[in-house]
């Protein structure tokens, strides 16, 4: 086996070609939300014993064995946050089968997921430093990934933590993740199964829709609970560093810290940060770290602090340095400022106007609008220059949106700025709940592309403003959902092509 991958080096760094890609489906197997390794595996092994007269049982079977040999292109599975493309960590042809297939920049690191804290043990030859045991008890199975450093004799392949010494791990809490690692009996590098820098795919199909002829098997557990990624957590720096905001808080890490003693009560953000000013999100390099207001709540504040975005050139961790998650449109967000100057109609109309940007020979331009605050069509249709919207017939509802779970929320309009100019436009309306957008985004991202929208138009994130005087748990709940926006604004700052600020 060893002079097998040894010689399939060459070749592994070239993406695979015209490969059949089929859907193998999880949902129906019995499953347990909570199961050991043996016992997920035994489930594992009596569901195969149907292949010869089960396809699915088939595709599962030549899914995990292409894994556990490491000669095949990787293969899309689900977790709570976003569908990953996985390979054993351990072999490095099959690792750079992950870069060939999303066309990922080669220093990107992985994160490497497991099955259980055991697994993991058994990986390192080693307990779990100190640092992290109470903080894995409690976030584990979770959207946490917690870096630890790479021993001389480290089983990982290189290409897992190219130019760094430490590799990020988590434990997915979806319980057909968990299911899939302890099947392969492998650590298993998964990035989000995507096309490098477009939006994360969050079902089955947004995978098929990037990496179909790429990839082999695409194991498919429904629709992504979170939609963004993974918090990533640095507890071997003094002060901890969060280098990728997602779905656990600095103010539960903070919180954590506080119960159990130990130093994540400090823990700081270690990634550029965006304005945490309330209706501002314009860029800022300053890291944040915790600081205790007058009513003793902790809050994040731009200060002076350790941010460590790279070593030797080098990303920390997935995110920290390329544009991700861009759709095929340009996307271009508005802040409040901008939206109130008429910045959005304004924008619309150099869009629109003849010898714009972009030529329309024969197709009508189609721009998508997320709208959070502003009104339907971010008003842009009460301008006398614009033909009266024409009503959308439902035989004119394109085929993928009548499909898409957002097309109840989701209205579309139809005008002329002139004879030669037709203007598709389709709002969808996600509200003023962080947490549906932060679960939404990447979704109607991709419905847009497959609506083939020219430009999209955004808001900025605004960020909750909240009152003095709040109990221990109004304040938790405020800090948590003040991270969540953080993550939200790092993931649509980093899709965005444009932004309009006044």
């Amino acid at each position: 086996m060893d002079s097998i991958m040894k010689k399939s080096e060459p070749w592994a760094t070239q993406p695979y070609q015209n490969c059949l890609t089929r859907i193998v489906d999880l949902k129906g197997l019995q499953i347990p939300e909570i199961a050991s390794d043996e016992d997920y595996r035994q489930i594992y092994a009596d569901y195969i014993k149907t292949a010869k007269h089960d396809r699915n049982a088939g595709l599962l079977r030549d899914a995990i064995e292409s894994i556990k040999y490491g000669i095949s292109p990787p293969v899309a599975f689900p977790t709570e946050t976003v569908y990953g493309l996985g390979a054993d960590a351990t072999n490095p042809p099959a690792i750079s089968g992950i870069f060939a297939a999303k066309g990922r920049p080669s220093d990107n690191p992985l994160i490497v997921h497991i099955s259980s804290i055991g697994h993991l043990e058994r990986l390192l030859d080693s307990r779990l430093p100190e640092i992290y045991q109470s903080l894995t008890a409690k976030f584990w199975p979770g959207p946490l990934t917690i870096l630890l450093p790479v021993g001389k004799e480290s089983k990982f392949a290189r290409n897992v933590h190219p130019g760094q010494d430490t590799i990020g791990f988590r434990i997915p809490s979806s319980k057909y993740a968990r299911f899939f690692i302890a099947a392969t009996s492998k650590p298993i590098a998964g990035p989000s199964a995507n096309s490098s820098g477009k939006p994360s795919p969050t079902t089955a199909h947004h995978v098929l829709d990037d990496l179909e002829g790429k990839i082999n098997f695409v194991l498919d557990g429904g629709s992504c609970e979170v939609g963004v990624e993974s918090t990533v957590v640095d507890g071997l720096h003094d002060p901890p560093l969060i280098l990728r905001p997602g779905g656990v808080s600095q103010a539960e890490l903070i919180a954590h810290g506080r119960t159990y003693g130990n130093k994540f009560a400090e823990t700081a953000i270690g990634y550029k940060r965006h304005d945490v000013t309330p209706g501002l999100s314009s860029p800022s390099s300053s890291p944040s770290s915790p600081s205790t207001l007058p009513n003793g709540s902790s809050e994040s504040l731009a200060m002076n602090s350790a941010y460590v975005e790279d070593v030797n050139g080098a990303p920390r961790a997935p995110g920290m340095k390329y544009r991700h998650y861009a759709p095929k449109g340009q996307m271009i967000l508005f802040s409040p400022a901008a939206i109130k100057n008429g910045r959005v109609a304004a924008r619309f109309h150099e869009v629109i106007k003849p010898g714009g940007s972009v030529s329309f020979d024969k197709a009508p331009i189609k721009i998508g609008i997320i709208s959070c605050h502003w009104p339907t069509f971010a008003g842009i249709l009460d301008q006398g220059s614009l033909t009266p919207p024409i009503p959308t017939d439902d035989r004119e509802i394109p085929p993928v949106l009548a499909q898409s779970p957002y097309a109840p929320l989701t209205k579309i309009s139809t005008t002329e700025a002139n004879k030669d100019c037709k203007v598709i436009l389709y709002d969808v309306h996600l509200g003023r709940d962080i947490s549906v957008l932060a679960q939404s985004l990447f979704g109607v991202l991709r419905l847009f592309d497959d609506l083939e929208c020219d430009f999209i138009f955004a808001e900025t994130v605004r960020r909750t403003v909240f009152g003095g005087n709040d109990t221990l748990a109004e304040d938790s709940e405020r800090s948590t959902k003040r991270d969540l926006e953080d993550a939200v604004i790092d993931r649509i700052e980093k899709a965005a092509g444009e932004r309009v600020e006044v």
